[in-house]
């Protein structure tokens, strides 16, 4: 009957009827695969349906924007042109719509009446598909929608406000990001938003470019914004800049804040020398006041001049930046090279050096991790420091998407390697075998400390054929200081009693620090003591776990041990209490 009563909706009805033929309706599919064809007829039974899954979609959603429309505005009394946009523009909701029709369904083949009689009785939120006509999604409108509304009619201004930007030239689809960044415009009283694109015109502005400027920078209707948007057009109106050309650099994807601007405007014009040079400065980087409204003009130029940096060179680096390149990315670059050279403990007056003279590069370019360099390059902080200051254009070979290469060999380096290969030499590995390529690796420090801390072992009570077996077997336990071998020998052999022999056959428990041992060997006596533990349990059984393998096999063994485990963690194990009776091994039980 609805249907009767409106000619126009009639029409689009039976103008839709004719073009869809029988041939359309019924022509078979042809071949093709048919495991897409079964994921089509999924998801159109799952969207809408078993009973309708076999018709086109296109024509099931057709038929269902008609009934919207039916219930919008005939049913609802919204205008036309709203119901319009809400039942075509909103392919979610409808969607979402069609879902639950499906289970509420009483079999009539009319799937105009049938979504019809739901809507009746299941009324829906109508700002969900009046939002999503918008050109808002889902996620971007949910926390949008008012909490003690479901029809549009109960908000008193929303749809009068909704039709001044309509009115103005501002297309539906536009009207979701000011809805969506300024959402108390929609709510202004009867004539005052009127009132507020007036106050803009009034500024000078043509209906044609406010109205871009509205989706832009919807903030202008709100408060006093349009005074620092007043302030901004009139100092690019004095350097010669007109509304056509602000117009071409205005983002309708972004949003821009015009104090900021008015800040980097007022900066720059601070840094240039007259009002040629910040002319030209603005037409050849005009993303310099567009991007982000100038805050990362101000961010990059903050960053150089806490670096050093002087007003001639901050402009003179802001002219060499790429056009296409964002300041964005600019900034960031330029951090992270800051973090690697303070990273290398680089003084600060040398990295400002650095930037103060390469900056322009050094912000287009991503350089590595420090610890690529680090296990790459093949030398230490101190030489990458040396190697920077002498040409900082070395870093262009360090960039992301470049293959590293190692640095060449210092004097110092290769007689450092000269002494490490003779020490292996004499350990009895065999010239450029792959053992004593190992071998090198593992060690670090200069080739003159192996043999030191070699003989200094050897004093501590080990034969000089002892020594070699453990570096053999374990090469990296001379990568320690020789005072540091000196503690862990004493706390094992003289406090703990274990002999030496022990830690010729596992020399790699000198590895682990200290603080492990005591942790380990405290909780091994607190399990003993309490009979949960065997006492003839190896050094490598006691230190290889895991702290969490440790507890699983052995803290868990006693109810309470768990707890008195993260006591001793938390707590420093002083090295006479495991010295002590309680905490000492039993020498002829664990050799």
């Amino acid at each position: 009957m609805s249907l009767m009563r409106n000619p126009r909706l009639f029409a689009r009805l039976f103008n839709w009827v004719s073009e869809v033929s029988v041939e359309t309706l019924f022509k078979p599919q042809l071949p093709g695969n048919p495991r897409s064809f079964a994921t089509r007829r999924r998801v159109d039974a799952e969207v809408f349906g078993e009973k309708w899954s076999s018709r086109p979609r296109n024509e099931i959603r057709k038929l269902a924007q008609v009934a919207m429309f039916d219930y919008f505005y005939n049913n609802r009394g919204l205008q036309f042109l709203i119901a319009e946009s809400m039942s075509e523009n909103a392919p979610v909701f409808n969607d979402n719509l069609l879902k639950k029709l499906n289970c509420d369904a009483d079999g009539d083949d009319d799937l105009v009446r049938s979504i019809t009689r739901f809507l009746w009785f299941h009324p829906v939120n109508e700002f969900e598909p009046f939002l999503e006509s918008l050109g808002l999604n889902p996620s971007e409108f949910s926390h949008l929608i008012p909490c003690d509304k479901m029809f549009l009619n109960e908000d008193a201004f929303l749809l009068d406000n909704y039709h001044v930007f309509w009115n103005y030239g501002i297309v539906r689809e536009k009207m979701g990001k000011i809805f969506k960044e300024a959402r108390e415009v929609f709510g202004y009283g009867t004539g005052v938003l009127a009132s507020k694109i007036k106050a803009c015109e009034d500024l000078g502005f043509s209906k044609l470019f406010l109205s871009k400027l509205i989706v832009c920078s919807p903030s202008i209707l709100i408060g006093n914004t349009h005074v620092e948007l007043a302030k901004v057009m009139e100092m690019l109106r004095r350097m010669g800049f007109g509304f056509d050309w602000v117009s071409e650099n205005l983002s309708e994807e972004a949003s821009y804040d015009w104090s900021s601007m008015h800040r980097c405007l007022n900066y720059l014009r601070a840094m240039c020398v007259d009002e040629d040079e910040l002319r030209e400065l603005i037409r050849e980087r005009p993303r310099l006041i567009f991007d982000n409204s100038g805050e990362w003009t101000l961010v990059l130029a903050g960053f150089q001049t806490k670096l050093g940096s002087s007003r001639s060179e901050v402009s003179s680096l802001l002219l060499k930046l790429p056009l296409i390149q964002e300041l964005r990315k600019c900034v960031s670059n330029l951090r992270h090279c800051f973090l690697f050279l303070k990273d290398i403990k680089m003084e600060a007056d040398e990295i400002g050096e650095v930037f103060r003279s390469h900056s322009s590069w050094l912000a287009v370019s991503r350089l590595k991790q420090t610890s690529t360099f680090l296990n790459t390059l093949k030398g230490g902080k101190k030489r990458l420091c040396q190697v920077i200051q002498e040409n900082p254009e070395e870093m262009k070979k360090w960039t992301m998407g470049i293959r590293v290469q190692p640095l060449p060999g210092t004097e110092v380096y290769i007689d450092s390697k000269a002494m490490k290969t003779a020490f292996l030499l004499e350990l009895g590995y065999k010239e450029n075998s792959e053992e004593m390529e190992k071998a090198l690796k593992s060690f670090r420090g200069r080739g003159s400390e192996l043999r030191e801390r070699f003989n200094f072992l050897a004093s501590l009570g080990f034969n000089e054929k002892d020594v070699k077996d453990m570096v053999k077997a374990s090469p990296d336990i001379l990568t320690q200081a020789s005072d540091v071998l000196e503690t862990k020998v004493n706390y094992l052999v003289n406090e703990l009693g274990y002999p030496l022999s022990t830690l010729v056959a596992f020399p790699t428990c000198l590895k682990y620090t200290l603080h492990r041992m005591k942790l380990r060997f405290a909780m091994f006596s607190w399990l003993r003591a309490r009979g949960k533990v065997d006492a003839k349990l190896a050094v490598s059984t006691i230190l290889v776990y895991s702290d969490k393998t440790f507890a699983t096999r052995f803290v868990n063994r006693h109810p309470d041990g768990l707890k008195h485990f993260e006591d001793l963690k938390k707590q420093r194990i002083d090295t006479q209490e495991c010295s002590s009776s309680l905490y000492r091994i039993d020498t002829q039980q664990c050799k």
